[in-house]
């Protein structure tokens, strides 16, 4: 599926806050695929009028458990599609969105829950649910467990989610849509702990007004496009994945969700075709690793690679290719580039990573076969981002420019200093 030429702007939301782009995006998007995720041997599609249905019961169904705006709904999971029901949920219902990392041991996910002082909290199955069982009398404030897969919603003060959505459904959607107006951007959207030098995590406090104006800036330098499919592995407890879901919805974008087992990440790209991949180094060093291993001759390797990239930056810029570099490169795109391409599916528009460094060397063979993988540079108190590499004008090596609004400057020491109303709040 290729993007649309309706730019970002024409196809946002233009929603307020976090809690109402969801209904916005679920009125427009109506019966357009908003979520993919694979039951079996079958991908699965959400329309978005479904999404906003989950959406609406979850939220009411807080509001009906007692929730009250403001206070503090935790989520444990792996990414799939009832994180993304869940974490709108919370958000339309004005409450604020707790991210815990699936990982997390259940003295980690003590800390969060207790610091956050989380009321509710979603988890995904028996053995999420086992961290929290095992610390849950250290935690004064909790009194809800939502439990996602619903044979695992056992014991005390636990039911499953579609319990949760039960309750909402007896509701009067107006108590939702008094709550989604009461909401302003300066309200707290999410809690985010993010790994300090020392001690403990540090909960960033993020507001509704970061979210929804990083989300903007970063969907006028094409993080994601209008009709993009993204397929997204990335934890959306990590600012990164969170805001290319806020920004695929706002957006009316695709999002797939993986299979929670790294080793089908590729086949996974294959079979989705996706248009748009975040990611992070280890998974395109994997790739790079699987595409050049079975290179006979490293000299003709680099060669062609140096054409791809000759050939593809001579286009970028208008320029005619002489016809000798362009039979290298026809070449090339027979043995080597098509075949690429295609592990990531074939229609890859854009690719892009962050976290961690990533070798320049990497990022020209990928862009050399028709894959353009742009780095970016943020972090959770920018609320993700703060500079990126756009299609039309990247270097590689380089984390791009500052985003629209973004201000940055060089301390005196080295330090990179930022302004911008995607700062957080503390």
């Amino acid at each position: 599926m290729e993007a649309t030429t309706v730019t970002a702007t024409e196809a946002s939301t233009d929603s307020r806050t976090m809690a109402d782009m969801l209904p916005l995006a679920a009125a427009r998007g109506g019966s357009a695929p908003a979520l993919k995720h694979k039951v079996g041997d079958e991908w699965r599609e959400v329309s978005y009028e479904q999404l906003g249905e989950a959406v609406k019961e979850i939220a009411l169904g807080l509001i009906d458990l007692g929730v009250e705006k403001g206070e503090r709904v935790a989520i444990l999971s792996n990414t799939r599609p009832e994180w993304t029901f869940a974490n709108f949920g919370i958000l339309s219902s004005g409450g604020t969105s707790v991210s815990v990392y699936q990982t997390n041991s259940a003295e980690e996910c003590h800390y969060v829950l207790d610091h956050s002082e989380s009321r509710a909290v979603f988890v995904e199955d028996a053995e999420q649910l086992a961290k929290v069982r095992k610390v849950e009398g250290d935690l004064p404030h909790l009194e809800h467990i939502v439990v996602m897969e619903a044979e695992d919603a056992d014991g005390p003060n636990a039911l499953s989610l579609d319990e949760l959505r039960e309750r909402g459904r007896a509701r009067d959607d107006a108590d939702l849509e008094q709550r989604v107006e009461s909401v302003t951007p300066d309200d707290t959207c999410v809690f985010m702990y993010t790994s300090g030098t020392t001690g403990p995590p540090k909960g960033c406090i993020l507001t509704h007004g970061n979210y929804r104006q990083v989300t903007s800036m970063a969907e006028q330098q094409g993080a994601v496009a209008p009709g993009d499919s993204v397929y997204l592995f990335l934890p959306l407890a990590h600012a990164f994945a969170l805001l290319i879901q806020f920004a695929a919805i706002d957006l009316g974008a695709t999002i797939a969700f993986w299979e929670k087992d790294p080793q089908k990440i590729v086949p996974n790209l294959m079979e989705l075709k996706p248009t748009y991949f975040p990611s992070v180094p280890r998974i395109f060093e994997k790739i790079y690793t699987m595409a050049t291993s079975a290179a006979e001759d490293p000299a003709a390797l680099a060669q062609a690679v140096g054409v791809g990239v000759r050939v593809r930056q001579m286009r970028a810029q208008g320029q005619d290719v002489p016809e000798e570099l362009q039979a290298g490169f026809d070449a090339a795109e027979e043995k080597l580039f098509v075949n690429v391409r295609n592990l990531f599916g074939g229609q890859i528009r854009q690719c892009v990573t962050g976290a961690a460094p990533i070798a320049p060397e990497i990022l020209e063979f990928f862009y050399a076969c028709g894959v353009p993988v742009l780095e970016g540079y943020g972090m959770t108190e920018t609320s993700t981002v703060a500079t990126v590499n756009e299609l039309d004008e990247f270097r590689f090596g380089s984390v791009g420019k500052p985003l629209p609004g973004q201000e940055v400057r060089i301390g005196e020491d080295g330090e990179i200093l930022l302004k911008g109303p995607n700062i957080f709040q503390g």
